[in-house]
């Protein structure tokens, strides 16, 4: 389940919809352009934390922060201002600057620029939803076998979930969602303790094919 099948999977199929909307161009376009830039920015992302281990560190940080399927189904959190936010910053992190994300991207427009932010911010999100299990304490106290029906399995559960209870959070007080803020200026000062670490190919295994 590649990244782009995880994100057409999120909202009830509406992704692709929701973020074309947030930067004014149609569903199809949006599914396109999301389609070059996700995997291309996983595949950086990936090469930058095979490259140092700070920056890999950073990401398990931001992964573990929480993540489930909630900001996946939640189209204010993928494609509202604060994502667009969030995945600048991640551009910014991962290729130096907004100018050299968009060639490194081949991003023709203004609309495309602001996918390629939204696409950031899906690939740290699905990277989350996809990493919840292995990197929470539940997960962490198990054995260490997979078992089951694998990651493809675990996501599918995941996005079931969250919309079965996409009613139920429409009636509870609307939480804060996570920022996907991902920077290898470290925020603790000491590396963090994790009962159960995955190797980097493990984190990205669903995201970028086996």
């Amino acid at each position: 389940m590649a990244i782009t099948d995880i994100l057409a999977a999120a909202q009830g199929g509406g992704y692709y919809k929701s973020a074309g909307a947030a930067c004014g161009v149609g569903e199809a376009s949006a599914r396109g352009a999301i389609s070059r830039f996700a995997p291309a920015i996983a595949a950086k992302l990936k090469a930058k934390a095979a490259a140092d281990a700070e920056a890999f560190e950073a990401l398990l940080d931001t992964l573990e922060e929480g993540g489930d399927s909630s900001d996946l189904d939640d189209a204010e959190a993928m494609s509202g201002a604060e994502a667009l936010s969030d995945g600048a910053g991640i551009l910014d992190e991962l290729y130096g600057s907004a100018d050299k994300a968009a060639n490194a991207l081949g991003v023709a427009n203004e609309a495309e620029a602001k996918l390629a932010c939204l696409s950031a911010t899906g690939v740290l999100a699905a990277l989350a939803a996809s990493n919840a299990q292995t990197l929470s304490d539940g997960a962490a106290k198990a054995s260490g076998d997979t078992g089951g029906g694998g990651i493809f399995s675990d996501i599918i559960a995941a996005l079931l979930k969250g919309l079965l209870q996409g009613v139920g959070r429409q009636l509870q007080p609307r939480r804060r969602r996570r920022r996907y803020s991902y920077t290898t200026t470290r925020r603790r000062t000491t590396t963090r303790r994790r009962k159960r670490t995955p190797g980097l190919d493990q984190v990205f295994r669903e995201i970028l094919g086996r």
